[in-house]
């Protein structure tokens, strides 16, 4: 089957970015993976076999991207934190305020929670309410059952309550507990 790379990049790059966005957590890295996706798709367009429809085997690739660069990126973090706390004591760690922000924010957003689950749970979630994908093309992109699409949605949102819910009493059990400095302050 033949495909019009640059006509299929023009059609799907928005969502191809959007979800690396949401799988990643920060513009750059979304960024990289979606560009990294379309380099796949200019290499490799001959492997489509039109079994699917393209986009969710872009998805596919873009998952099974994101997937090694999860990997790789768990390996190297051990050697990496040994440079950065070197870096901190040194004092060359300067991270611009923006920076700080967007962090904040995806940090407090209900995506972070969902990049907190396993992978096939994480993937499903993603594809099912950030790219709205039904069970079928769901299936196709992780190439798997329906009945698994449909089971790791059940257990994904069901350990999204279970984390937001132990937030929320955290943050109710705050709210009714003062801290420690608080205590101090009120002695004096």
């Amino acid at each position: 089957m033949r495909i019009d790379v640059n006509q299929v990049a023009e059609e799907y790059f928005e969502r191809i970015h959007r979800a690396a966005l949401v799988l990643t957590g920060n513009p750059w890295d979304a960024d990289d993976l979606a560009q990294e996706t379309f380099l796949v798709l200019a290499r490799q367009h001959h492997r489509f076999a039109g079994r699917s429809q393209i986009f969710t085997w872009l998805y596919g690739i873009l998952l099974n991207l994101e997937r090694r660069e999860r990997r790789r990126r768990s390996t190297r973090q051990r050697g990496l934190r040994v440079v950065s706390e070197r870096r901190q004591e040194e004092g060359r760690s300067e991270i611009p305020a923006v920076c700080h922000l967007e962090v904040d924010e995806w940090k407090a957003s209900l995506w972070s929670r969902v990049a907190e689950l396993p992978d096939g749970q994480r993937q499903t979630l993603v594809l099912r309410f950030s790219e709205g994908l039904s069970y079928e093309e769901i299936a196709q992109a992780l190439q798997c059952p329906v009945g698994t699409v449909k089971s790791r949605l059940f257990h994904g949102l069901a350990n999204l309550r279970k984390m937001t819910h132990d937030q929320s009493t955290r943050v109710q059990w705050l709210e009714h507990h003062p801290s420690e400095a608080e205590l101090r302050a009120a002695e004096n």
